[in-house]
């Protein structure tokens, strides 16, 4: 299977996250609250997944293949409001730039080790020269904004 036709979306999706940064510190001048704003945030994402559901799926939603599922999988809702509270935060002591390039340095690395190891049911891809090397430029880049 050829990759080039998914590095567009890639590149779309990646393009989200520091508009998701920008959006959620705006919304905390008005709640106060980061804490406020993840719940807000998820609220108003349950409403756009539904609505997807019900057009896309037509409410068929395979709940009972939920049962096999091992059960830190259902942990990502409590990983992603981690995310989007400490997104919040980061936002409006660092601005968007760092915030998000530390981000997305801290997500290569995690990126790389789940890869490396298996975890989480990850298919394994090990470690390589390329890899390493993509790593430590990603890293020195980082190094160099935050000087």
């Amino acid at each position: 299977m050829s990759l080039s036709p998914f590095l567009p979306v890639a590149v779309v999706v990646g393009a989200l996250l520091p508009v998701q940064f920008a959006l959620n510190s705006a919304l905390t001048t008005f709640t106060r609250s980061p804490a406020a704003t993840a719940a807000v945030s998820y609220g108003v994402g349950l409403l756009a997944l539904t609505l997807g559901l019900t057009v896309f799926h037509r409410g068929r939603v395979p709940l009972g293949r939920l049962a096999g599922a091992p059960g830190w999988s259902f942990l990502g809702g409590v990983v992603g409001s981690a995310y989007v509270i400490g997104s919040v935060v980061l936002t409006r002591l660092l601005g968007a730039g760092l915030s998000v390039s530390l981000v997305i340095a801290a997500q290569v690395v995690a990126g790389l080790a789940l890869d490396h190891f298996g975890w989480f049911g990850t298919v394994r891809r090990p470690m390589n020269k390329a890899r390493t090397l993509a790593l430590l430029l990603l890293l020195t880049a980082l190094g160099l904004q935050v000087l």
